[in-house]
């Protein structure tokens, strides 16, 4: 008897994808708190444009992989939406704290530290999606 998958294995699971994406967003405050910390407030926001890009990439590979455990039949896709929707929040939250909050600007969220960021999140999702595709396909 041939095996089908289930048509929910196939399809994109968006709340996955959004959980991943929180918790790797998550993960990347708790990197970027301890270097607040250290450091006088000019020398952390440099430092932290040398950390976060690179930090980015790893942490969404893993968010990427999580994400995709569930759908290898679409698993670079789920890993790349998973790096999207963490994008989309933080470019949201950024609106919003820019019409609420005094003092702050959209622009913010928009040097290239952060634009390379953004980048290596996406990469990394879809990275994450990619190595649970390659381990289904040397599996089966």
């Amino acid at each position: 008897m041939a095996s089908h998958p289930e048509p929910a294995a196939q399809g994109l699971r968006w709340g996955r994808a959004l959980i991943a994406a929180i918790l790797g967003e998550v993960v990347l405050i708790l990197i970027a708190i301890p270097v607040y910390g250290w450091m006088e407030l000019g020398d952390a926001t440099s430092l932290l444009s040398l950390i976060v890009p690179p930090a980015s990439f790893v942490v969404f590979v893993g968010a990427g992989y999580w994400s995709a455990k569930r759908t290898p039949g679409s698993a670079l896709l789920q890993g790349a939406l998973t790096g999207v929707i963490a994008v989309v929040a933080y470019i949201v939250l950024g609106l919003v704290a820019s019409l609420f909050v005094a003092g702050t600007s959209v622009r913010a969220g928009f040097t290239p530290a952060y634009l390379t960021a953004h980048a290596l999140k996406l990469i990394g999702g879809a990275v994450g999606g990619w190595l649970v595709a390659r381990k289904t396909a040397s599996a089966g």
